[in-house]
């Protein structure tokens, strides 16, 4: 009967077993889940501070945090503000560098150089007309409304149609197509809203912005003979540059005596 050989070992040398390494245990100590209220709270009003995106992704870890921090969501977009001065700004300008067919903006942050695209389904049917603190304005090209979007929380504010104005005054859809719009602070209080939309056209010197107070919330014609060529929303006002006077004006709100705030030499 034939015997089992074991294995030649030299002598004076002993044979190493290598052992398995133990399978890792799960951590049962501290989580970030088991932050604290009060710290939690204090993270994330840092967070919002510094990006509107990282806010929404803090409160989408769990429903702990979820709970310390408060929605972005503001019905009356309050807090337009939240957008711009995090450093995020859009790289598209009206359809030409934004398609409809493609639903998306993409923005970019101005600290960290970080860029985001964000699709919006928002954009079929509608033409953007201006960007204000980070908030888009958009125009229905067929039923000519406007509608204020957020485009982080997806909360929207719409407007009257164009419609009764643009049989009035306009008269040209071009003219429609190509118009600029701005978003300033409402001078009305409404439990609906708290902003207010001014717009303007090429090739027509008539300023225009609904007022929240009227009963029928219509838009209203709060300049017959402004020109402007350039524009620029400060603190909820809206200047603007008349290149035939070389002035600069305060556009949004009204001013009743001078409108002039300075002049260009």
């Amino acid at each position: 009967m034939l015997r089992k050989v074991t294995p030649f070992t030299p002598a004076g040398r002993k044979r190493i077993r290598r052992r398995c390494p133990d399978p890792v245990q799960p951590t049962t100590g501290w989580a970030w889940a088991s932050l604290p209220d009060d710290i939690a709270r204090q993270v994330a009003a840092l967070v919002l501070k510094y990006d509107m995106v990282d806010y929404i992704a803090f409160r989408a870890v769990c429903s702990g945090w979820r709970g310390c921090a408060s929605t972005p969501r503001d019905p009356t977009l309050r807090t337009r503000l939240s957008v711009r001065s995090t450093g995020s700004i859009p790289l598209c300008d009206g359809d030409d560098a934004c398609p409809d067919d493609a639903c998306q903006i993409t923005f970019i942050h101005c600290k960290t150089a970080r860029s985001l695209r964000v699709r919006l389904t928002e954009l079929q049917r509608h033409r953007i007309i201006g960007f204000t603190d980070g908030l888009v304005i958009l125009l229905h090209k067929r039923r000519t409304k406007i509608r204020v979007l957020h485009p982080f929380t997806g909360v929207a504010v719409d407007f009257p149609s164009l419609v009764p104005v643009y049989h009035k005054l306009i008269k040209n859809r071009t003219c429609v197509l190509r118009m600029n719009a701005a978003v300033c602070s409402s001078v009305c209080v409404s439990p609906t809203t708290s902003i207010a939309v001014v717009a303007w056209f090429p090739w027509s010197s008539v300023v225009l912005s609904p007022d929240a107070g009227h009963p029928s919330w219509q838009w209203q014609v709060i300049y017959n003979s402004m020109d402007l060529s350039n524009t620029l929303t400060f603190q909820g006002q809206l200047y603007g540059f008349m290149q035939s006077s070389r002035q600069i004006v305060q556009v949004y709100p009204l001013k009743p005596l001078n409108t002039v705030v300075d002049h260009v030499p």
